[in-house]
């Protein structure tokens, strides 16, 4: 089975319930002794991805940035990625996870790709347009490049900053980085950037109403002894400053402390300024505390 049959497959298991297709049984008009031939089927190797889910990325990607730009829709693949808009670091990286996932694509779509694992290892290749492409990676940095896809896309309706989410793309990134093995393409050079703040993008800890201070044209943030370790506890501060929502990384802070010029960069995309979207009121819990009552 190539890759492309493995996407029509995965796209039949999971949308096949509104599919109407012919049904086949076997009938027996009488007795037979002979059989027909069937072919054995070759030992594969499992591929631990989903070729529909990472095509579907690629797709999803693709789709986004020809909204933004049509003037995309009409170049092949490689010159879209060169009209690729780079004036910010969120839009380079873009475009180099695009140029990732469009070998898996090529390789996926086209009968001279080839894909497989061997040893661990993920082997993307296909010739084309007199042009070897070749990515080898590992699973992980397969689901990474996915995970990256889904977070830029939902981060248009999500209260986080410019600068938060550049900060959480440029870590994911990092870690593909971190997992490809091997890259070719027209250019054969993949892109890599400074990493000028570490983020956690595993977990986080939302922390809203900090007590802070502003001296010496600062903004220092009262964290305590006990949650000072960025490390063990990588907290998202929700403060509100000038009648502003701010959602400050922990990571952002120096000795717990902001200068003041560089917090606009890290003000919420919020309606009116403050008001974060209700799918966030679960996540700020307050017990109602009844007093002489005891606590459990």
């Amino acid at each position: 089975m190539n890759f492309l049959d493995e996407i029509v497959a995965g796209y039949s298991t999971r949308f096949g319930q509104r599919h109407h297709l012919p049904e086949y049984r076997q009938i027996e008009l009488y007795s037979k002794k002979k059989k027909l031939a069937f072919a054995d089927e070759p030992l594969q190797r499992i591929w631990p991805g989903n070729a529909l889910s990472t095509e579907a990325a690629f797709m999803l990607l693709e789709t986004q940035l020809i909204s933004r730009d049509p003037s995309l829709e009409d170049q092949l693949s490689w010159q879209r990625y060169l009209a690729l808009p780079r004036g910010t670091v969120t839009e380079k990286l873009v475009a180099e996870v695009y140029r990732l996932l469009r070998i898996h694509h090529i390789a996926g779509v086209f009968p001279e790709g080839h894909m497989e694992l061997d040893d661990g290892l993920l082997h993307i290749s296909c010739t084309y347009r007199r042009c070897a492409l070749a990515l080898v990676l590992t699973p992980v940095g397969l689901e990474l490049l996915e995970s990256f896809v889904f977070y830029y896309l939902d981060s248009f309706n999500q209260p986080y900053s410019e600068s938060y989410v550049e900060a959480m793309l440029t870590q994911y990134y990092f870690d593909i980085v971190g997992e490809v093995k091997r890259f070719s393409d027209e250019d054969r050079i993949l892109y890599q950037f400074r990493q000028a703040m570490p983020m956690n993008r595993h977990f986080r800890f939302d922390s809203d109403h900090p007590r802070y201070r502003v001296a010496e044209n600062n903004l220092a943030i009262e964290i305590g002894g006990f949650h000072s370790d960025p490390a063990r506890y990588p907290i998202d501060f929700y403060l509100i400053f000038e009648d502003s929502l701010h959602i400050i990384p922990v990571e952002a802070l120096r000795r717990e402390s902001l200068p003041l010029d560089s917090l606009p960069r890290w003000r919420a995309r919020t309606a009116g300024g403050l008001l974060l979207p209700d799918r966030f009121r679960q996540r700020f819990g307050r017990e109602t505390v009844v007093v002489g009552l005891p606590m459990s």
